[in-house]
C-alpha cells in the first residue's frame, strides 16, 4: 500500500462519519452537475466544507469517492424497493397496480442520480473495478425480481422462472432509464401504462 492510502482513514467517530458523508454528497451533486471529469477534488472540498488536506485524508482522489457514490447509488436503491414492496399486501394487491408501484419506487431513486448516470454509462467502458460493481448491482437487482416473482410463482405462466426474471428486470430497466434519462417523446404515463400491461400479460396466467 503506498503513502497516500496509509494516510486515508476510515472514520470511527460521528463527526468524521458526517464529514466523510458531507464530501461523498458534494461530489455527489458535482458530478451530477458538471459531470466527473469537469470537478476537481478542490471544488468537492469547498462545497462540502472542508479543506482539500481534510478531503485527501479520506479519499484518495475523486475516483474513490465517484465508486463509493456508485455503492450508495445501489445500497439506496435496494432499501427503496425493499421499502416499498413491505408496504404491499401481496394477497389484495392487483397485478397491474404492484408492478405500477415498483416501477414508481425505481423512477424515485433514479432522480437523485440523473447527471451521475452519463459518467457511469462511460466508466463502465474504461474502469474496470466500476465495471465489476455495475455488474453485481445488476446481479442484486435480477436476484431480487427473481426472489418476488418466485413468491407468486404458482399465478405465472411461464415454467422458467429464472429467464422470466432477466426479461422483466431488462424491460423495467430499460424503460425506467428512457424516462429518466432521455427526452420524453411520449408522455410517461403512457408509456408506464404499456410497460406494465406487457409484463401483466407476459407473465400472468
Amino acid at each position: 500500500m503506498g503513502e497516500i492510502e496509509d494516510k486515508v482513514r476510515t472514520p470511527q467517530q460521528e463527526r468524521s462519519i458526517r464529514t466523510k458523508e458531507a464530501i461523498i454528497k458534494a461530489a455527489m451533486k458535482l458530478f451530477s452537475d458538471k459531470g466527473f471529469h469537469q470537478t476537481n477534488t478542490k471544488e468537492i472540498a469547498a462545497a462540502a466544507g472542508v479543506s482539500t488536506g481534510s478531503f485527501y485524508s479520506y479519499f484518495i482522489d475523486k475516483r474513490a469517492i465517484f465508486i463509493d457514490v456508485l455503492h450508495m447509488y445501489g445500497d439506496d436503491l435496494l432499501a427503496r424497493i425493499d421499502a416499498s414492496m413491505s408496504e404491499i399486501n401481496f394477497e389484495t394487491i392487483g397485478r397491474s397496480e404492484l408492478i405500477l408501484h415498483l416501477i414508481d419506487t425505481l423512477l424515485l431513486s433514479h432522480k437523485a442520480f440523473i447527471g451521475y448516470h452519463k459518467d457511469l454509462s462511460i466508466m463502465y467502458h474504461s474502469d474496470e473495478v466500476i465495471k465489476q460493481l455495475m455488474d453485481a448491482q445488476y446481479e442484486t437487482g435480477r436476484l431480487r425480481t427473481l426472489k418476488y416473482l418466485q413468491m407468486g410463482q404458482d399465478e405465472l405462466k411461464t415454467e422458467d422462472v429464472e429467464a422470466a426474471s432477466v426479461i422483466v428486470f431488462e424491460a423495467v430497466s430499460a424503460i425506467v432509464d428512457v424516462i429518466s434519462f432521455s427526452p420524453q417523446r411520449i408522455a410517461v404515463d403512457r408509456l408506464k401504462s404499456e410497460l406494465v400491461n406487457m409484463i401483466v400479460h407476459y407473465l400472468y396466467k
